[in-house]
């Protein structure tokens, strides 16, 4: 995402907190993430559609670049691997002290992280897409990523918890078939 990101919390999703904490982490984390990049739909949709064409130019079209990715994000404990590093420590002792740090936060420092914005495929078309948002002094700004952020970030934020429940209900079948070919073997 070019600019400065816009972070939301969802908290309140008790109920399906419990079946999620019932999938293996790496599953738990592929299951935030497709929620996710469902979810931000509409908002990808608006900005593509608000995304102003550049036809002058022989790079693709800011608006074919918008997309939602996510990633798995925890950063805590972070600066203490770096601080058990930059003392001279093991990578051994680094990894204890970051473990330790993840422990006492209980929880804490994020899960999945998703981004809405153009594909960076170069530095030139990060740089345009920034003063397309932005402006500058040659060029006044022709928002596409605010907008649509405004207009549809209540509805993304409703369908985290309809789309999550139908992909962890989703990630539950899949563990329950492997388990039963499993157990069939």
């Amino acid at each position: 995402m070019s600019g400065p990101a816009v972070k939301i919390r969802i908290e309140g999703l008790r109920e399906l907190d419990a079946a999620f904490g019932e999938l293996k982490k790496a599953t738990a984390r592929a299951v935030g993430k497709r929620t996710l990049i469902k979810a931000a739909a509409p908002m990808v949709e608006m900005a593509s559609r608000l995304a102003p064409d550049d036809p002058a130019t022989g790079a693709p079209d800011l608006h074919t670049s918008i997309a939602a990715s996510a990633k798995a994000k925890n950063s805590v404990g972070n600066a203490e691997f770096a601080a058990v590093m930059k003392a001279g420590g093991t990578t051994a002792e680094a990894a204890a002290a970051l473990r330790d740090a993840r422990r006492a936060a209980g929880g804490e420092g994020g899960f999945v992280e998703a981004y809405v914005g153009p594909i960076k495929s170069t530095k030139r078309a990060a740089i345009k897409a920034i003063v397309q948002e932005f402006g500058s002094v040659n060029q006044p700004a022709q928002p596409y990523l605010r907008p649509a952020y405004m207009a549809t970030a209540q509805e993304v934020i409703g369908n985290v918890a309809t789309i999550l429940r139908e992909e962890i209900a989703k990630a539950v079948a899949r563990a329950q078939a492997r388990a039963l070919r499993k157990a069939l073997k």
